[in-house]
């Protein structure tokens, strides 16, 4: 599922907020230049500078709204794909986790949850039944964005600068 915006709307919400190429393109570190070729469409930019793009506005127009990082659980229990699933459920236990992100080289490859868990042998690696990742937004993401998402999943990993900072669930919403 995405909740990506489209790219052709940039031009469009960063003059409705009053600021110009030069100050977006400077915030999100690009040229001004590229800029104006990615909202006149003739650029596709990678993943990292439209998420980048797009932050900075969603900042700039929830400005005085809730953000992520302020319910966001910040102490995060996360498993190495390599991990047994007695570990797993020896920390959902001792932490009453439901959800568990599952990291393979410092990259966000899958989850579990603890009705995964249910009649798995200890000796057995979170990778063999881990399912996709959970979704991942910014720290700086208004919650109202992620309302809809954590409709449709357990949880949100929460990332600043690409790395977890945070994991937010319906019971943080609440």
């Amino acid at each position: 599922m995405s909740v990506f915006p489209n790219l052709s709307t940039i031009a469009q919400r960063r003059r409705k907020l009053g600021m110009t190429q030069n100050e977006l393109a400077t915030k999100a570190g690009l040229s001004q230049s590229l800029l104006t070729k990615i909202e006149r469409g003739r650029v596709i930019p990678n993943y990292n500078i439209a998420c980048n793009i797009f932050e900075i506005l969603d900042e700039n127009e929830n400005s005085d709204e809730k953000r992520l990082s302020d319910i966001m659980q910040k102490n995060v229990i996360i498993l190495d794909s390599a991990d047994k699933a007695a570990k797993a459920i020896k920390l959902a236990k001792k932490h009453s986790l439901s959800q568990f992100p599952i990291l393979e080289k410092n990259r966000l490859v899958g989850a579990i949850t603890t009705d995964m868990l249910i009649g798995k042998r200890g000796s057995e690696a979170v990778r063999t039944f881990m399912k996709e990742p959970f979704p991942t937004l910014n720290s700086n993401t208004p919650i109202n964005i992620a309302k809809n998402l954590l409709r449709q999943y357990p949880a949100i990993v929460v990332l600043h600068s690409g790395s977890v900072v945070g994991i937010v669930t319906a019971e943080d919403m609440i």
